[in-house]
């Protein structure tokens, strides 16, 4: 069994008015999961990371995402994880404000109105739904997997998580995985055998 921790190498805040601007913000102090942070803005928070170093054979058997939230959410935040775009093959730096709100929330579910970013300090989440599958045919498709995150109803008071400009926590997808094991084959020419 082996244990491969990616740091995320993007991500990106989507906020909007509610009622008709929709905003982007790459390089951001914070990334804001709930309302206000910006004025009265909801806000949602994308992130990407790359799968160079998980091998194509790779057997998944557990996905889990590490956050650092600097402030608590309201006393009924509850945070929902998705795929990003529909199975995280989506890459947010691509997308416009209004598509990346959007995808940040209608992707495969894999973490349903959890309560952890209700207090502050180190946040691991345990992915289910789709989220093994979805991790190998990203890593075959694109070579990235991207994560949308929100406040369930975007209505709650923001939670805020520490981004890549921060430097000090950024966000980590921990994939567990076993090896494929190579089938050998022995092949003999008299008294001459050969494993391949």
């Amino acid at each position: 069994m082996a244990v491969l921790t990616i740091t995320a190498d993007y991500d990106v805040n989507f906020w909007w008015d509610g009622s008709s601007s929709y905003n982007k913000r790459d390089a951001a102090d914070y990334g804001y999961l709930g309302s206000g942070g910006k004025g009265s803005d909801f806000n949602r928070q994308a992130l990407r990371f790359p799968l160079n170093d998980l091998p194509a054979d790779a057997n998944i058997t557990q996905v889990r995402l590490y956050v650092y939230n600097r402030t608590a959410g309201g006393v009924s935040h509850l945070t929902d994880i998705h795929a990003y775009g529909t199975n995280g093959q989506d890459n947010p730096y691509d997308d416009n404000a209004q598509t990346g709100w959007g995808r940040c929330a209608s992707g495969n579910l894999y973490l349903d109105d959890s309560t952890a970013l209700r207090t502050t300090g180190d946040k691991w989440f345990t992915l289910g739904g789709n989220v093994i599958t979805d991790v190998s045919a990203a890593k075959n498709a694109v070579n990235r997997f991207s994560l949308g995150l929100h406040e369930e109803g975007d209505n709650d008071t923001y939670a805020k998580i520490a981004v890549l400009e921060d430097n000090l926590y950024p966000a980590k997808l921990e994939i567990t995985y076993t090896e494929a094991v190579a089938t050998k084959r022995i092949i003999c020419d008299g008294l001459v055998c050969i494993i391949s």
